[in-house]
């Protein structure tokens, strides 16, 4: 029991000095978190890259700037300490820092790709890098449940319906949005 009690502590991040505290995430943030830090480790470890996907850790920029993001893809074929993707589950008390002042400092720290994943619209947002450390949205992927799709009429619009990705960083690798979501509905 002292590991569940442990994990509900309020945890904090540090932005341009001031502390911002946040609550512990609902279950269905865990289980996306948990999916996609299962998909990225499993196709490392399959594939032998030297990457590692790591949840729930700190990331340590300065005395002022720290933070500890949903999820942090490391490649120790560039900067080890600087993530290659990092990603964000969405809560209500978190959207506008994720969307904010994170989004701004993990641009000008050098993340190449975020992620800001919403588990009530079961959706999914990727923002790329530019070469002026800002982020430019890259593409929306949303999960359709069969139920869902059935409620589509169009055929065309059936066809539009996009069920997997890569990743901009990891063109090899292929992102099942059913996985993300697996548990979450």
């Amino acid at each position: 029991m002292q590991d569940y009690a442990d994990y509900e502590k309020i945890k904090e991040e540090k932005i341009d000095g001031t502390i911002y505290l946040m609550a512990a995430p609902s279950y269905e943030h865990r289980d996306v978190q948990g999916n996609l830090n299962t998909i990225f480790n499993d196709y490392f470890k399959k594939n032998k890259k030297r990457c590692v996907s790591r949840f729930d850790a700190d990331l340590y920029i300065d005395e002022n700037n720290y933070f500890e993001p949903d999820i942090m893809v490391f490649c120790y074929n560039t900067d080890k300490n600087i993530p290659l993707i990092v990603v964000e589950v969405l809560s209500n008390s978190t959207r506008n820092l994720d969307l904010g002042k994170k989004m701004k400092k993990y641009a000008e720290i050098g993340i190449k790709e975020y992620w800001i994943v919403d588990w009530r619209s079961m959706s999914i947002d990727i923002y790329l890098l530019t070469d002026e450390k800002k982020y430019e949205f890259y593409k929306s992927y949303a999960y359709f449940a069969l139920r869902d799709v059935s409620r589509i009429r169009s055929e065309d619009e059936k066809k539009e319906i996009v069920k997997e990705f890569s990743p901009v960083s990891m063109p090899e690798l292929t992102v099942k949005l059913e996985d993300v979501f697996y548990f979450v509905e």
